[in-house]
């Protein structure tokens, strides 16, 4: 079975061009294992064309927990953290 910090690596790779084709960016502030946590640094992307296709943070965090636990890993604590928001 893959370890935690590796499957958190995958499922953002396969969410990242949701946000990276308007400009977004992910990245994992923090992880803890001991804790079952893991911080998301998420910056929102610009889409004048489209204002409602960029994701929002609740839904990105629900992404991200399906995409965990259908792979195994299920975490306590998912937080998105969207500095200048």
């Amino acid at each position: 079975m893959a370890r935690p910090d590796e499957v958190i690596s995958e499922v953002l790779g396969l969410l990242e061009p949701m946000v990276t084709q308007d400009g977004g960016s992910l990245r994992v502030a923090e992880f803890s294992a001991a804790r079952s946590a893991l911080v998301i640094d998420y910056v929102k992307g610009v889409n004048e064309a489209c204002e409602s296709c960029i994701i929002d943070g609740e839904s990105l965090k629900a992404f991200i927990d399906e995409g965990l636990r259908t792979r195994g890993v299920h975490l306590s604590e998912i937080t998105i953290s969207e500095p200048g928001a």
